[in-house]
């Protein structure tokens, strides 16, 4: 495949909004809900995917900087949520401890805002799901598994992807242009 049928294929794959890093998104999510599926007792592991969404990135740097970000976040949030639910029940003022001891400790360690405001997000939600059996620990795994299945999505080479869809689909069959001259 040479240059111009690439830059074509690009071109009428946006077109349709189908770009490389939908694609990874994409893939990266669902990868991500079928491994939590595998290694943590939850039905609906909505935690794997969501991470993956929100840590696959352009660069292997970028995506391991959100990964450790959220992470850390994850990890504040549940434990200023075992504390504070040592003492008390979820409560409007379990919601104000939890967040205000986990997003202080972190700002104080001076982490990324996003693994401070990862810190509020996970603590209402360990906070809402206390009554779970082990929601916080399984919110761990599932942010790890998201992460490293984005951390691959980033790295891996998907060039050979554009290859493959020319031997498949042939430059005549990925013609559409007739359909478009009207717009």
């Amino acid at each position: 495949m040479d240059i111009k049928d690439k830059k074509q294929l690009r071109k009428k794959g946006k077109r349709l909004g189908l770009t490389l890093q939908t694609f990874k998104i994409s893939l990266a999510a669902g990868i991500a809900w079928g491994l939590a599926t595998l290694f943590t007792p939850n039905l609906y592991p909505y935690i794997a995917p969501l991470t993956a969404v929100l840590i696959v990135n352009t660069t292997l740097a970028k995506s391991a900087t959100k990964a450790l970000n959220r992470l850390l976040g994850v990890l504040g949030g549940v434990g200023a949520s075992l504390i504070v639910m040592h003492w008390f029940q979820p409560s409007s003022l379990a919601i104000f401890l939890s967040i205000l001891l986990g997003m202080s400790f972190t700002t104080a360690c001076r982490l990324h805002q996003d693994a401070v405001s990862q810190v509020g997000v996970t603590t209402v939600m360990v906070l809402a799901f206390a009554h779970s059996d082990n929601y916080e620990w399984g919110r761990i795994i599932e942010t790890i598994i998201g992460a490293g299945v984005a951390i691959a999505i980033t790295v891996f080479p998907f060039s050979g992807l554009v290859a493959l869809l020319k031997k498949m689909f042939g430059p005549k069959k990925m013609e559409y242009d007739d359909c478009n001259k009207a717009t």
